[in-house]
């Protein structure tokens, strides 16, 4: 999922849908990103990934 979202924003996508990346994930794989937990962890890695790109660029 987050090399998924990670390549939309490589590609210069400005809005991200991490919802909805999750439920198109979830038609092909049930189960994914169950708990709280693991879908704050996929925001706290997605943030800090967008983080050292925008670092990387300025």
């Amino acid at each position: 999922m987050l090399d998924m979202i990670l390549n939309r924003v490589s590609r210069g996508v400005k809005e991200l849908n991490v919802a909805g990346s999750l439920e198109h994930l979830r038609d092909q794989r049930p189960c994914m990103v169950e708990t709280c937990e693991q879908y704050k962890m996929v925001f706290v890695c997605l943030a800090e990934e967008i983080t050292a790109i925008v670092a990387a660029l300025s």
